[in-house]
């Protein structure tokens, strides 16, 4: 009796290691046509969850039932978090709910709450059994984080111990004492380091904590860390840094255009309380392999300085690529290779022009005690639809947020479109068919109506980078020049602008995160033909503005 017990028992342990082995292959929905136009490795297959919440779609988390929640940046009609449930088991959401009156980046699910941040808070909202909406009352978490135009977004993470961990971005680029200004100095020692440009620690077991009063500074020196997970496997906190922009557009004599494209890093890093990574001091170069001291604090591109000794990132990634989510895959539906690897999702970039831009796409770093195990590799691409992106507006979709389901398939979002990819594996042999990749042909630029090469050098040389070589900017960024009422109104306004620079109006009703220099260093007549042409190109069709306008202007400011 007992031999046949054990053999039974046997046999029950063996048939269910098949089974789960074979959950893939047996229970998840067939993969959409084409898998939803992105590209994936073999046997590896996505369907469109959900085809569009409109642009802004940022962070993603699912519920232990599948239910999706995702974080809007601008709110969609009077909300800034939206609902998804699939009641068919076609893995297409059929119920999609809004709720939640603040916008944001950050949303994820702990002990029986939804998390959800706006730029200066964050509340928590206790789900309810079998329910889509949770209780529509939040709690206040964490209150009392700056107002800032750059890096204002709220990302976070949670260990096992109760902890809550937040990114509290740098307010600028580099601490320069006029923000992005060309060849302006670094505030020294920089003031934002206090309650900004690190991560926070908090306790999930209270409310109405205070910024600067309650919690502690975990780590510092980091410019913005969008990308934030605890590694459970290695019982340590893991981010992505955003490494600085416009090396050489401030610093013309010392990075050349191509070395600008690609510097500094995107750097991966495991953090330790206490660390300190160097912003905005210092910044890492992949290719020399070391922290190198800023341009703003004395650096030529060549020495380290203070910034020797600096901890280094675990893998650079090349510049601007924009790590936008991280996250350590715990599930057993892929294969074993990937369990506790990483998985990065790169937004793309928009400040490698007039280089091409780079990114839009999902790598996976393997990982084994904590640390690489080998090179990063593409996993999930084709996202902007484009062989090659000139200009971050004419991507499809732009890969923002990554989260892993309860029978461990990844969803990804579209910041462009707010699409919805579940990504699921099929188990070997599957005949999952492999993308066919259709590129969609770059919007060509506007005709120029004026032939103005004075205006473009300008243009080209301190605009280009920001407003794009299209005139359409970055989205949530840098505002677009195409026929905007800034561009077609008051003249004198437009020439304030390049007076007096600009930060947290709006144009045409959005608003946009970067701080936008004076630019009074530069002639009457640069200013002029510089406007000219941007009043006359993009599809705009304006009257030119003449020296002695702006120098009107300037005498009266």
């Amino acid at each position: 009796m007992n031999k046949l017990f054990f053999a039974t028992l046997l046999l029950c342990f063996i048939t269910s290691c098949e089974s789960k082995k074979d959950i893939p292959s047996a229970t998840l929905p067939s993969p959409d046509s084409n898998n939803g136009d992105i590209s994936l490795p073999k046997d590896f297959g996505a369907i469109v969850v959900h085809n569009g919440l409109g642009k802004m779609a940022r962070h993603i988390t699912v519920r232990d039932n599948g239910d999706i929640y995702v974080k809007m940046l601008k709110k969609v009609t009077n909300n800034g978090i939206i609902a998804f449930r699939d009641t068919t088991g076609n893995g297409k959401s059929d119920i999609v709910k809004e709720f939640g009156n603040f916008s944001g980046s950050g949303i994820d699910i702990n002990n029986g709450f939804l998390y959800a941040s706006s730029t200066t808070e964050v509340y928590r909202y206790a789900l309810k059994k079998d329910n889509l909406l949770p209780n529509l009352e939040p709690e206040l978490v964490i209150s009392g984080f700056p107002k800032q135009n750059d890096h204002s977004s709220k990302p976070f993470t949670f260990d096992d111990k109760g902890n809550i961990y937040v990114t509290v971005g740098s307010p600028s680029n580099a601490c320069q004492k006029e923000a992005r200004s060309p060849g302006k100095s670094g505030m020294d020692p920089c003031p934002h380091l206090d309650l900004q440009a690190g991560i926070w620690s908090f306790k999930t077991n209270k409310t109405k904590q205070v910024h600067g009063k309650d919690g502690f500074k975990y780590a510092t020196g980091i410019r913005n860390a969008m990308g934030l997970d605890w590694n459970f496997a290695a019982n340590s906190l893991y981010a992505m840094q955003h490494g600085r922009d416009q090396l050489h557009q401030l610093w013309p004599d010392l990075y050349t255009k191509e070395e600008n494209a690609q510097l500094p890093a995107e750097e991966f890093l495991q953090v330790s309380k206490g660390d300190d990574f160097g912003w905005p001091y210092c910044y890492f170069d992949q290719n020399k392999n070391k922290k190198m001291l800023a341009p703003e604090y004395g650096g030529d591109g060549i020495q380290q300085g203070k910034c020797e000794g600096i901890k280094a990132p675990l893998m650079a990634f090349p510049g601007h690529m924009a790590p936008n989510d991280l996250l350590f895959y715990t599930g057993n539906q892929f294969p074993e290779r990937y369990k506790n690897g990483a998985f990065i999702v790169f937004h793309g970039s928009w400040n490698r022009s007039p280089l091409p831009q780079k990114g839009f796409f999902v790598v996976f770093v393997p990982m084994k005690n904590g640390k690489p195990s080998g090179k990063w590799e593409i996993f999930a691409d084709n996202f902007a639809g484009m062989e090659e992106v000139k200009n971050p507006a004419d991507a499809i979709n732009r890969p923002m947020g990554i989260a892993q389901g309860p029978d461990g398939s990844l969803y990804v979002t579209s910041s462009a479109t707010g699409k919805i990819w579940r990504i699921m594996y099929y188990g070997e042999n599957s005949n999952i068919k492999e993308t066919v990749i259709t590129y969609k042909k770059p919007e060509e630029i506007t005709k120029k109506t004026t032939n103005n090469p004075n205006g473009k050098k300008v243009y080209d040389t301190y605009c280009l980078a920001c407003h794009q070589a299209n005139g359409k900017g970055v989205q949530g960024l840098n505002p677009p020049l195409v026929n905007t009422n800034w561009v077609k109104g008051d003249k004198k306004a437009l020439i304030g602008v390049l007076l007096n620079g600009m930060a947290g109006e709006k144009v045409d009703g959005e608003v946009y995160s970067n701080v936008m220099a004076a630019h009074d260093f530069l002639t009457d007549e640069q200013i002029a033909d510089v406007l000219t042409y941007v009043r006359s190109n993009f599809g705009n069709n304006y009257s030119s503005i003449t020296k002695d306008e702006v120098k009107k202007l300037r005498n009266n400011n």
